[in-house]
């Protein structure tokens, strides 16, 4: 049980310790509970709900369990804590109480999910359920008693894949009785992972209809722009949404905070772990149960180090780290002395943003941007469960993004501005699954039902490579090995870098496309917080080679990139006679030198060349073209070329708040005169083969992100250009050159807020 507070510590703070945290941006309101009757279930399921303190459901609850008993597939987006889970586990457990080989399938996007919500399956105590989790961990002498046995298996996407799909013969009685399809946390599938599991959830559809079955899906979300299209595009399948959020919310103070700066001049400020562990210790020291979310591990380590130095030995002793690659003895004795109130704090991960409960807090610390709006919610909303007061504090670190957030705080707490996107017509990603698909069964004309409008070509180019053969009406596998065992969920490229250190030991992998500008010969490779100079990089052979040395420098590559434009798809024109397109393109990247930089200064140490094979990527695009310079106007190459750079980067810093995805995912190339068309052109494009529809959602939404963008520069309070406007950590020129009043200038001219040409 949580240990019980007679007062409350956030209550009781007073409004200056409250100032001293940041600018109040808003105080939310309480809401009430919309409760409803009980529906007609099984007995024994009414009173194990009772036992819970669930003698009523939530309105959004009911409505989900009604369209569930009505045939339809459904996805549910509130908000955290709303009880979401029991709109899939009430129609699974009303099934398998009513029939016996009544089965379901729970999938969750990790293992420590899956392990959590068993323990809260269990819980229940219903005699008729017999759940299980089924993934890597499982072992194999009690994985055939799993499938005869249990009605409720929980596992995750990468289990699908290669375990069960390709053994469904093994799971024909299960798959025959399966009755619900349970996709949890469905907004983290997005981008590459989620196109991937798209495809896991087509093939899902397919052999469970080879063996008679016919399953509903019930999906839950995060509030996102699009839960309803993104379920359907996960799935093939049209889906009811259920969004009306019937669960109560105590009051919420959020707070926004910016660093102070440090050197106007060059944008400098506080580091964001300093400031995110000042805030932390503050509120555990006033004994406000606390969780600080921080964005890698490395970061969560060293605010709790900073946060503990602080507290003191005493203090030090009520707070913790939180994250992947804990042992989950580790992770479970942290959630129990959370849940209990012995610890008072946890800097984590986002291994504790995904539903594993750990009781009642009181404060959030967001520090920096967790990569989504919705991840941001999900966060928060860890704290001030039920009718209970709660804090929210988002600290903004320096790159424009969350600069913007800090200067624009209805962008988080206002209307919903990002949309999921997934695709089923990118030939990388779709291939492999139809080598796994046609290996679990032949394929025929028939499975474009279940894998879309590019299922024929994409098949027909397996057919070329001879991965697939004809057999009569039918495609057959013609290989021998398992394919779906290729098959990587969150990479576009099936092939993968190993990286080992030179006694052999495998420390980490990476997608080959991306080997040449992170692994090259003398490049620093971070793992575990460790440094490792990569002494060979073998591309052939997919191996590289890395040594373990002090972490003192970090390398920069110099990589020049050519953009082929293959296929102009859509176009629309912007004022003053620019235009926008959208298609297919070509890059070719050549890494050529790399410098070393030391951490300590940031002082450039040596510059050195490189001699690598280029890296070609067919993928998708957003472009836009200028008019051809005024006749007469001669700018220098720093002034114009400098400004279409700095634009590009400006962009390409926010698109992530519009496509859901990480800044490393988009490539960008801005040039005076493109090879093609010989106009000044700035690309920016999806850094995955094929694509997954990030540019697309820039092409959608380009006038809202150039306006953004045009406000995240002029309101930074640098003179030249800093990483909180214009400079990009990915930069492969290096960040040269930049010109911040000339990309003020380019986007107003696009947006036709001047009609004066920005080379002039």
């Amino acid at each position: 049980m949580t240990a019980i507070r007679e007062t409350n510590p956030l209550a009781e703070m007073s409004g200056k310790a409250l100032r001293s945290l940041g600018d109040t941006v808003a105080s939310l309101p309480p809401r009430g509970a919309t409760l409803v009757k009980m529906p007609g279930l099984h007995s024994e399921l009414v009173e194990a709900l009772g036992k819970m303190g669930a003698s009523r459901l939530y309105s959004h609850q009911l409505e989900a369990y009604e369209r569930v008993r009505a045939g339809e597939n459904v996805v549910v987006a509130t908000a955290t804590a709303s009880g979401k889970s029991l709109c899939y586990k009430i129609p699974a457990f009303q099934n398998a109480l009513g029939r016996t080989k009544s089965r379901s399938i729970f999938l969750y996007p990790t293992k420590a999910l899956a392990q959590d919500q068993l323990g809260k399956i269990k819980g229940f105590g219903l005699r008729g359920v017999h759940p299980a989790t089924y993934d890597g961990d499982t072992p194999q002498a009690l994985r055939a008693d799993i499938r005869r046995r249990s009605n409720v298996v929980l596992t995750n996407p990468d289990m699908l894949n290669v375990g069960l799909l390709p053994n469904h013969e093994a799971w024909g009685d299960f798959l025959r009785n399966l009755e619900i399809v349970a996709v949890d946390e469905a907004h983290v599938l997005r981008g590459v992972f989620g196109s991937h599991v798209a495809a896991v959830l087509r093939r899902l559809r397919r052999v469970a209809e080879l063996h008679g079955g016919n399953p509903q899906f019930v999906l839950t979300s995060a509030t996102i722009a699009n839960p309803q299209e993104l379920a359907e595009s996960l799935t093939g399948l049209p889906f009811s949404l259920v969004d009306d959020d019937g669960a109560s919310s105590g009051p919420r103070r959020v707070v926004f905070r910016n660093p102070p700066l440090l050197d106007k001049e060059k944008g400098e400020r506080r580091s964001l772990l300093t400031e995110g562990a000042l805030v932390f210790a503050d509120l555990v020291s006033r004994g406000i149960r606390t969780i600080a979310f921080a964005k890698s591990r490395k970061a969560a380590e060293l605010i709790y180090r900073y946060a503990a130095e602080r507290l003191g030995v005493e203090g030090a002793r009520r707070i913790s780290p939180y994250r992947a690659g804990y042992t989950i003895r580790e992770r479970r004795k942290i959630e129990e002395r959370l849940f209990s109130g012995d610890l008072l704090g946890v800097v984590s991960t986002n291994a504790l943003e995904l539903g594993v409960d750990v009781g009642a807090l009181d404060a959030v610390v967001c520090c920096g941007y967790p990569g989504s709006v919705a991840s941001i919610w999900q966060q928060w909303g860890r704290a001030g469960r039920g009718k209970d007061p709660s804090l929210a504090v988002y600290i903004a670190g320096r790159d424009s993004l969350d600069q913007f957030l800090f200067e624009n705080p209805p962008r988080v707490l206002g209307r919903r501005v990002e949309a999921a996107r997934v695709t089923m017509e990118n030939p990388y990603i779709l291939g492999p699954h139809l080598l796994a698909a046609a290996h679990e069964a032949p394929l025929d004309a028939e499975d474009e039902q279940y894998f879309g409008p590019a299922y024929r070509g994409v098949a027909k180019r397996m057919m070329e490579e001879r991965a697939l053969a004809s057999s009569g009406d039918r495609l057959i596998y013609a290989r021998s090995d398992s394919p779906a065992r290729n098959v990587s969920l969150r990479s576009a490229s099936s092939e993968t870098i190993l990286i080992a250190d030179v006694d052999g030991e495998l420390i980490g992998t990476a997608e080959a496309t991306r080997a040449p500008s992170e692994l090259h010969p003398g490049a620093t490779y971070l793992h575990r917080g460790n440094a490792y100079e990569i002494e060979e990089l073998d591309l052939r052979l997919h191996r590289a080679v890395a040594r373990r040395v002090p972490n003192n420098f970090y390398t920069k590559p110099k990589v020049e990139t050519d953009v082929e434009i293959v296929e102009t798809l859509e176009e629309r024109d912007l004022p003053n006679g620019a235009t926008l397109r959208w298609g297919r393109v070509r890059t070719t990247d050549s890494v050529t030198f790399y410098k070393k930089v030391r951490v300590a200064d940031e002082k450039e140490i040596g510059v050195y060349p490189l001699d690598l094979p280029d890296v070609t990527l067919e993928t998708q695009a957003l472009w836009v073209t200028l008019p051809p310079l005024p006749r007469g106007a001669r700018p220098s190459f720093e002034s114009f070329g400098g400004a279409l750079h700095a634009g590009e980067h400006g962009m390409i810093g926010l698109l992530p708040l519009f496509a859901m995805c990480d800044r490393a995912d988009i490539g960008g190339l801005s040039t005076p005169a493109h090879r093609q068309n010989g106009l000044p052109t700035i690309f920016v494009y999806d850094g995955y083969p094929g694509g997954v529809g990030i540019s697309r959602r820039g092409f959608d939404a380009f006038a809202s992100l150039a306006r953004d963008t045009v406000g995240v520069i002029t309101r930074c309070p640098c003179e030249r250009g800093c990483p909180a406007c214009i400079q990009s950590p990915k930069c492969g020129n290096w960040n040269e050159p930049l010109s911040k009043a000339g990309a003020v200038d380019l986007l107003r001219y696009l947006l036709g807020q001047t009609s004066k040409y920005p080379a002039e």
